[in-house]
């Protein structure tokens, strides 16, 4: 469930994005459909998120996480792969209502819905801001 439809757009494009430039599909002899569909040309510009300011608004907190030698961060109860790529990365994790979204520096790697509403323990001591 996200908490607008600004929120639930801007997940649907990323998603939609990764899908048609990034992920190869099987189907394509392992190509990604822009490959394959519009042969060499030149990739197009990917939309870059800007990261929140460092202060949480109300309703959204920062919290730390290290991505495990998998590529896995947990944050409460749910387990989000962000990239065996990132293993051993520092992670940001801006929580809001609805949704996680794993920060590594200043680049969004992963937004995903967030299953469990209860509090999320901090691992960071009170008053200190994310990493940059």
């Amino acid at each position: 469930m996200f908490a607008s439809l600004a929120l639930a757009q801007g997940a649907l494009d990323e998603w939609v994005d990764y899908y048609n430039t990034d992920r190869p599909h099987q189907s394509l002899a392992d190509a990604t459909p822009a490959d394959r569909f519009h042969g060499q040309r030149a990739p197009r510009p990917r939309a870059v998120a800007a990261r929140p300011e460092r202060e949480a608004a109300a309703g959204q907190e920062w919290v730390a996480r290290k991505v495990t030698a998998n590529g896995v961060a947990c944050v409460g109860a749910q387990q989000v792969s962000v990239g065996k790529n990132f293993a051993g990365s520092h992670c940001d994790v801006l929580v809001t209502g609805g949704l996680l979204q794993f920060w590594i520096g200043d680049q969004l790697v992963k937004t995903v819905t967030r299953t469990d509403p209860r509090p999320i323990r901090k691992k960071r001591a009170a008053g200190t801001s994310p990493r940059r």
